[in-house]
């Protein structure tokens, strides 16, 4: 706060090693800005070292010799934007600055950056500056208003200290050294399962996939067992027919034997 008041102390908020000065026509009418295509852009008529300076409230630019360092002129801001520093109306990197002497003369002269970083900076460190002073005194008004109103100075302040004796607890999850091998040797039943898949939720019914389009699903035909007393008929039925079979058998096969056994009947 003593800072902001004390005129003797000097802080650079920025340097610009290269700005170009232009010596400028008067403005056409009041309403119109300034242009930079009316000026001489290529032939520039000074090469100055520029400093954005604040001294207490005060700001101010600075132009010196970009060899010497010897002052040049001097631009005192007491307000941003202002009739102190106007920006043109075609252009970005291109300004119009309000120099003063000693003496109180002004002259307006136009002034320009390289890049358009420059100009940029070259605004931040103005806006900076009485941003700067629009807090201190706001900081300083609510001090004020504090120091005049005892309601504000009798009420307590919030205090946040542990209070002897007293303790917290904190749990914090850490694993014990076996208790990390316990975890690898303990199989999780699920881990049968496709990885990727997760497994259904307990009591719920897997449901059936359906083939896809055009494919033959094979049928199957329904057991036809028969009976117990069908079963005992058919198993005694075969048994007769098999019987009997072999009976015919036989006795085909004697009356083969019989004939070819009397070869008596053959002439040789």
């Amino acid at each position: 706060m003593a800072a902001v008041h004390d005129e003797t102390y000097e802080s650079i908020g920025l340097v610009k090693p290269e700005v170009y000065v232009y010596v400028i026509p008067p403005r056409q009418s009041a309403t119109r800005k300034h242009r930079a295509a009316d000026w001489k852009l290529d032939a520039p008529n000074f090469i100055c070292r520029l400093k954005i300076i604040s001294k207490g409230e005060k700001c101010l630019i600075r132009l010196e010799d970009r060899n010497t360092g010897a002052h040049f002129a001097t631009c005192p801001i007491d307000s941003y934007p202002s009739i102190a520093v106007e920006n043109v109306e075609d252009s970005t990197r291109y300004f119009v600055i309000r120099v003063q002497n000693d003496n109180g003369q002004q002259a307006f002269l136009g002034m320009g950056f390289n890049d358009r970083s420059d100009s940029f900076d070259f605004n931040v460190a103005l806006q900076d500056h009485f941003k700067y002073l629009k807090q201190a005194k706001q900081i300083e008004q609510e001090a004020k208003q504090t120091a005049s109103d005892p309601s504000q100075q009798q009420q307590p302040k919030l205090d946040l200290r542990f209070k002897e004796g007293q303790t917290i607890k904190i749990n914090l999850k850490s694993s014990l050294p076996g208790d990390e091998q316990t975890k690898k040797t303990v199989k999780n039943p699920n881990e049968s399962v496709v990885p990727g898949i997760l497994p259904p939720p307990p009591g719920s019914t897997i449901p059936k996939l359906t083939p896809p389009p055009g494919s033959i699903v094979p049928k199957i035909a329904p057991s036809t067992a028969a009976p117990p007393a069908a079963a005992a008929a058919a198993a005694s039925l075969f048994s007769t027919s098999s019987s009997s079979t072999t009976t015919t058998a036989t006795g085909n096969n004697n009356n083969n034997n019989n004939i070819h056994s009397d070869l008596s009947w053959m002439q040789f």
